[in-house]
Protein backbone atom coordinates (compact mmCIF):
# COMPACT_ATOMS: atom_id res chain seq x y z
CA UNK A 1 0.00 0.00 0.00
CA UNK A 2 1.16 3.55 -0.71
CA UNK A 3 1.64 6.21 1.91
CA UNK A 4 -1.64 7.79 3.04
CA UNK A 5 -2.30 11.28 1.75
CA UNK A 6 -1.84 14.12 4.19
CA UNK A 7 -5.01 15.85 5.26
CA UNK A 8 -5.55 19.18 3.48
CA UNK A 9 -4.53 22.28 5.42
CA UNK A 10 -6.43 25.57 5.42
CA UNK A 11 -4.82 28.68 6.89
CA UNK A 12 -7.40 31.32 7.79
CA UNK A 13 -6.61 35.05 7.92
CA UNK A 14 -9.29 37.34 9.34
CA UNK A 15 -10.19 40.94 8.53
CA UNK A 16 -10.18 44.32 10.26
CA UNK A 17 -11.72 44.42 13.73
CA UNK A 18 -11.84 40.65 13.96
CA UNK A 19 -9.89 37.73 15.45
CA UNK A 20 -9.35 34.05 14.76
CA UNK A 21 -12.81 33.53 16.30
CA UNK A 22 -14.33 34.80 13.05
CA UNK A 23 -13.73 31.32 11.59
CA UNK A 24 -14.83 29.30 14.62
CA UNK A 25 -18.31 28.72 13.18
CA UNK A 26 -16.76 26.96 10.15
CA UNK A 27 -14.13 24.80 11.82
CA UNK A 28 -16.33 22.00 13.28
CA UNK A 29 -17.79 21.20 9.86
CA UNK A 30 -14.49 21.58 8.00
CA UNK A 31 -12.52 19.38 10.39
CA UNK A 32 -15.13 16.66 10.84
CA UNK A 33 -15.53 13.61 8.62
CA UNK A 34 -15.86 13.36 5.66
CA UNK A 35 -14.05 16.69 5.07
CA UNK A 36 -11.19 16.08 7.52
CA UNK A 37 -9.59 19.44 6.77
CA UNK A 38 -6.93 20.71 9.16
CA UNK A 39 -7.40 24.39 9.98
CA UNK A 40 -4.93 26.93 11.32
CA UNK A 41 -6.34 30.20 12.62
CA UNK A 42 -4.42 33.05 14.20
CA UNK A 43 -4.83 36.64 15.31
CA UNK A 44 -3.19 39.09 12.93
CA UNK A 45 -0.57 41.21 14.69
CA UNK A 46 -2.43 44.12 16.28
CA UNK A 47 -5.68 42.16 16.59
CA UNK A 48 -7.23 40.08 19.35
CA UNK A 49 -4.66 38.58 21.69
CA UNK A 50 -1.70 39.12 19.36
CA UNK A 51 0.93 41.70 20.26
CA UNK A 52 0.80 45.24 18.97
CA UNK A 53 3.00 45.87 15.93
CA UNK A 54 6.56 47.02 16.57
CA UNK A 55 6.67 49.14 13.42
CA UNK A 56 4.58 50.15 10.43
CA UNK A 57 2.43 47.41 8.99
CA UNK A 58 1.62 46.81 5.34
CA UNK A 59 0.13 44.16 3.09
CA UNK A 60 3.67 42.85 2.67
CA UNK A 61 4.37 42.56 6.41
CA UNK A 62 1.01 40.83 6.95
CA UNK A 63 1.82 38.45 4.08
CA UNK A 64 5.21 37.71 5.62
CA UNK A 65 3.45 36.93 8.90
CA UNK A 66 1.28 34.29 7.20
CA UNK A 67 4.32 32.62 5.66
CA UNK A 68 6.15 32.77 9.01
CA UNK A 69 3.21 31.08 10.78
CA UNK A 70 3.17 28.26 8.22
CA UNK A 71 6.95 27.88 8.42
CA UNK A 72 6.87 27.76 12.22
CA UNK A 73 4.32 24.95 12.01
CA UNK A 74 6.40 23.19 9.31
CA UNK A 75 3.55 23.45 6.83
CA UNK A 76 4.85 23.35 3.26
CA UNK A 77 1.57 23.76 1.34
CA UNK A 78 -1.75 25.35 2.30
CA UNK A 79 -5.02 26.68 1.00
CA UNK A 80 -5.24 30.27 2.24
CA UNK A 81 -8.60 31.72 3.29
CA UNK A 82 -8.71 35.50 3.65
CA UNK A 83 -11.60 37.72 4.70
CA UNK A 84 -11.90 41.45 3.97
CA UNK A 85 -8.39 42.96 4.06
CA UNK A 86 -7.28 39.36 4.62
CA UNK A 87 -8.50 38.90 1.05
CA UNK A 88 -5.91 41.46 -0.09
CA UNK A 89 -3.22 39.49 1.74
CA UNK A 90 -4.46 36.19 0.31
CA UNK A 91 -4.49 37.58 -3.24
CA UNK A 92 -0.98 38.99 -2.80
CA UNK A 93 0.33 35.63 -1.63
CA UNK A 94 -1.57 33.82 -4.38
CA UNK A 95 0.33 35.97 -6.87
CA UNK A 96 3.76 35.78 -5.22
CA UNK A 97 3.97 32.56 -3.16
CA UNK A 98 2.27 29.88 -5.23
CA UNK A 99 5.01 27.47 -4.13
CA UNK A 100 3.38 27.57 -0.67
CA UNK A 101 -0.18 28.77 -1.29
CA UNK A 102 -1.74 26.19 -3.61
CA UNK A 103 -5.24 27.73 -3.71
CA UNK A 104 -6.97 30.70 -2.14
CA UNK A 105 -10.47 31.56 -0.98
CA UNK A 106 -11.25 35.28 -0.86
CA UNK A 107 -14.26 36.06 1.33
CA UNK A 108 -15.58 39.58 0.77
CA UNK A 109 -12.14 40.71 -0.48
CA UNK A 110 -11.54 44.45 -0.36
CA UNK A 111 -10.39 45.94 -3.67
CA UNK A 112 -7.75 48.62 -2.95
CA UNK A 113 -8.74 51.96 -4.42
CA UNK A 114 -8.15 55.67 -3.70
CA UNK A 115 -11.42 56.01 -1.75
CA UNK A 116 -10.15 53.65 0.96
CA UNK A 117 -7.69 56.26 2.21
CA UNK A 118 -10.55 58.57 3.16
CA UNK A 119 -12.79 55.84 4.60
CA UNK A 120 -10.22 54.00 6.70
CA UNK A 121 -8.20 57.09 7.50
CA UNK A 122 -11.43 58.46 8.93
CA UNK A 123 -11.99 55.30 10.97
CA UNK A 124 -8.50 55.58 12.42
CA UNK A 125 -9.15 59.18 13.47
CA UNK A 126 -12.48 58.23 15.05
CA UNK A 127 -10.91 55.45 17.10
CA UNK A 128 -8.08 57.74 18.18
CA UNK A 129 -10.66 60.16 19.58
CA UNK A 130 -13.46 57.86 20.79
CA UNK A 131 -11.95 54.38 21.17
CA UNK A 132 -13.41 51.12 19.88
CA UNK A 133 -16.85 51.91 21.29
CA UNK A 134 -17.50 54.03 18.20
CA UNK A 135 -16.97 50.99 15.95
CA UNK A 136 -18.82 48.60 18.26
CA UNK A 137 -21.88 50.85 18.29
CA UNK A 138 -22.19 51.13 14.50
CA UNK A 139 -20.51 48.42 12.40
CA UNK A 140 -22.39 45.33 13.67
CA UNK A 141 -25.59 46.61 12.04
CA UNK A 142 -24.18 48.82 9.28
CA UNK A 143 -21.85 46.15 7.88
CA UNK A 144 -24.24 43.18 7.92
CA UNK A 145 -27.02 42.13 5.58
CA UNK A 146 -30.79 42.01 5.89
CA UNK A 147 -30.78 38.37 7.10
CA UNK A 148 -28.45 39.05 10.03
CA UNK A 149 -29.74 38.62 13.58
CA UNK A 150 -29.28 40.45 16.90
CA UNK A 151 -27.19 37.52 18.16
CA UNK A 152 -24.84 37.91 15.20
CA UNK A 153 -24.65 41.66 15.80
CA UNK A 154 -23.71 40.97 19.42
CA UNK A 155 -20.92 38.59 18.41
CA UNK A 156 -19.51 41.08 15.91
CA UNK A 157 -19.63 43.80 18.57
CA UNK A 158 -17.69 41.51 20.91
CA UNK A 159 -15.03 40.99 18.24
CA UNK A 160 -14.73 44.73 17.70
CA UNK A 161 -14.62 45.56 21.39
CA UNK A 162 -11.81 43.02 21.91
CA UNK A 163 -9.48 45.09 19.73
CA UNK A 164 -6.67 47.24 21.07
CA UNK A 165 -7.25 50.74 19.63
CA UNK A 166 -3.61 51.10 18.59
CA UNK A 167 -3.72 47.81 16.71
CA UNK A 168 -7.00 48.64 14.99
CA UNK A 169 -5.64 52.04 13.94
CA UNK A 170 -2.49 50.44 12.52
CA UNK A 171 -4.53 48.00 10.46
CA UNK A 172 -6.86 50.79 9.27
CA UNK A 173 -3.76 52.46 7.88
CA UNK A 174 -2.79 49.25 6.09
CA UNK A 175 -6.12 49.21 4.27
CA UNK A 176 -6.00 52.96 3.61
CA UNK A 177 -2.58 52.71 1.91
CA UNK A 178 -3.00 49.33 0.20
CA UNK A 179 -2.39 49.00 -3.52
CA UNK A 180 -4.01 46.29 -5.66
CA UNK A 181 -2.26 42.93 -5.68
CA UNK A 182 -0.99 41.65 -9.01
CA UNK A 183 -4.24 39.84 -9.70
CA UNK A 184 -3.23 39.13 -13.29
CA UNK A 185 -0.29 36.99 -12.06
CA UNK A 186 -2.52 34.67 -10.03
CA UNK A 187 -2.60 31.22 -11.62
CA UNK A 188 -3.63 29.01 -8.69
CA UNK A 189 -7.30 28.05 -8.11
CA UNK A 190 -9.34 30.90 -6.61
CA UNK A 191 -12.79 31.07 -5.04
CA UNK A 192 -14.40 34.43 -4.29
CA UNK A 193 -17.33 34.40 -1.86
CA UNK A 194 -19.32 37.65 -2.03
CA UNK A 195 -22.34 38.98 -0.19
CA UNK A 196 -24.90 40.77 -2.32
CA UNK A 197 -25.46 43.32 0.49
CA UNK A 198 -21.77 43.83 1.32
CA UNK A 199 -20.91 47.54 1.43
CA UNK A 200 -17.22 47.09 2.29
CA UNK A 201 -16.57 44.65 -0.56
CA UNK A 202 -19.44 45.47 -2.93
CA UNK A 203 -20.47 43.19 -5.76
CA UNK A 204 -18.90 45.36 -8.45
CA UNK A 205 -15.54 45.29 -6.66
CA UNK A 206 -15.64 41.49 -6.23
CA UNK A 207 -16.55 41.14 -9.89
CA UNK A 208 -13.63 43.38 -10.83
CA UNK A 209 -11.21 41.25 -8.80
CA UNK A 210 -12.63 38.13 -10.43
CA UNK A 211 -12.19 39.65 -13.89
CA UNK A 212 -8.56 40.62 -13.22
CA UNK A 213 -7.43 37.23 -11.88
CA UNK A 214 -5.19 35.73 -14.55
CA UNK A 215 -5.78 32.05 -14.00
CA UNK A 216 -8.57 30.07 -15.62
CA UNK A 217 -9.41 28.02 -12.52
CA UNK A 218 -11.47 30.64 -10.74
CA UNK A 219 -14.99 30.74 -9.34
CA UNK A 220 -17.23 33.30 -7.72
CA UNK A 221 -20.33 32.65 -5.65
CA UNK A 222 -22.78 35.16 -4.17
CA UNK A 223 -24.61 34.79 -0.85
CA UNK A 224 -28.01 36.48 -0.82
CA UNK A 225 -28.97 38.77 2.06
CA UNK A 226 -25.42 38.72 3.41
CA UNK A 227 -23.25 41.73 4.20
CA UNK A 228 -19.55 41.83 5.09
CA UNK A 229 -19.42 39.30 7.95
CA UNK A 230 -20.08 36.21 5.85
CA UNK A 231 -18.77 33.56 8.27
CA UNK A 232 -20.92 34.99 11.05
CA UNK A 233 -24.01 35.72 8.97
CA UNK A 234 -24.10 32.54 6.86
CA UNK A 235 -21.58 29.98 8.17
CA UNK A 236 -23.35 26.93 6.75
CA UNK A 237 -23.42 28.42 3.26
CA UNK A 238 -19.77 29.42 3.48
CA UNK A 239 -18.76 25.90 4.55
CA UNK A 240 -20.72 24.38 1.68
CA UNK A 241 -19.07 26.66 -0.89
CA UNK A 242 -15.59 26.05 0.52
CA UNK A 243 -15.97 22.27 0.53
CA UNK A 244 -17.46 22.23 -2.98
CA UNK A 245 -14.54 24.32 -4.26
CA UNK A 246 -11.94 22.15 -2.56
CA UNK A 247 -13.43 18.97 -3.97
CA UNK A 248 -13.55 20.45 -7.45
CA UNK A 249 -9.87 21.39 -7.51
CA UNK A 250 -8.63 17.96 -6.34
Amino acid sequence: MGRPQKRPLFSNSHGLGSTHCYYESLIPALTASPNNIRCVTFDVIGSGISDLPQGDQSVQTLSDDVIDVLAALKIEKAVLVGHSFGGIVAAHLAATKSNVIIAAILIGPVLPNPNLEKVFGGRAQTVEKEGMEAMGNTLPVQATGSKSTPLQHAFIRALLMSQKPQGYISLCRVVASATPPDYESIKIPILIIAGNEDKSAPMEACEEIFRRIGGEEKRMTVLQGVGHWHCVEAPDQVVTKIVEFYREIQ
